[in-house]
């Protein structure tokens, strides 16, 4: 997958939402190879996961007539800024940022797994949202956000219950309890954004069991179909 740069098809489409007037969707990989993220129960980089899941996704909005642009997949962009400004250069009009969820230190525990010294936490599960009210299309990121949410409860998963709470202390408020979707204003890739944008957390790789889940090729297309499913509801893809 490295080493891929944008997925260009489907040029002709008519889009209904003012969201969406660029065409292009860019992904972004969260995370960077020198600094790769969270490590996950069994010694995996959240980088990998999200690389793994983006170009999953990725095919599957290409697979659907969706202009699509992959952002820091090679693993070299660690100017976070330049990211939204990297996709919207490409004629992006929405930005989704993928990540893989941990939490915070005092909740992990250590573990031994093939002989390595590793943290794991239990209890912890689900996905979550994030936009930021620094964003000057907020109306538009949170409305994608909540519709990427419903999709994915739809498709089965949970919400991710942990992040009322920064790790610094703060309240985080949240913009759609239901569908799993948090502000969070500080962002750099969703407050630097000029597109509407969003942030989505795919699951939680601290805890075992769901990491064995989010490895898996079953997942990765579930959670693929619900974003597609929730950027056609929100008028950034067009239905078939």
């Amino acid at each position: 997958m490295r080493g891929w740069g944008s997925v260009a098809v489907g040029m002709g489409l008519t889009f209904f939402s003012a969201v969406a007037a660029a065409g292009t969707v860019a992904i972004d990989v969260g995370h960077y190879l020198e600094r790769p993220g969270a490590i996950s129960a069994y010694g995996v980089t959240e980088f990998e996961y999200n690389h793994a899941l983006a170009a999953v996704l990725a095919a599957r909005l290409a697979s659907e007539g969706v202009p699509v642009r992959l952002i820091g997949h090679r693993g070299e962009m660690a100017d976070l800024r330049a990211r939204p400004r990297e996709a919207e250069a490409a004629g992006a009009g929405f930005f989704l940022s993928i990540h893989h969820d941990s939490v915070k230190e005092e909740h992990l525990r250590p573990w031994n797994w093939n002989g390595r010294a590793l943290r794991h936490a239990e209890g912890f599960a689900g996905f979550s949202l994030f936009v930021s009210r620094l964003n000057p299309r907020l109306d538009e990121s949170r409305a994608c956000a909540s519709a990427i949410g419903a999709a994915l409860r739809r498709a089965g998963l949970a919400v991710a219950t942990h992040h009322g709470v920064s790790s610094a202390g703060v309240e985080r408020p949240l913009a759609d309890e239901a569908n799993g979707v948090y502000f969070y204003d500080n962002l750099v890739v969703l407050k630097t954004a000029t597109v509407p944008a969003v942030l989505l957390e795919a699951g939680v790789i601290v805890n075992r069991d769901e990491e064995r889940d989010l490895a898996s090729a079953a997942r990765r297309a579930l959670t693929a179909d619900a974003v597609l499913q929730g950027l056609q509801q929100c008028g950034v893809a067009i239905a078939p």
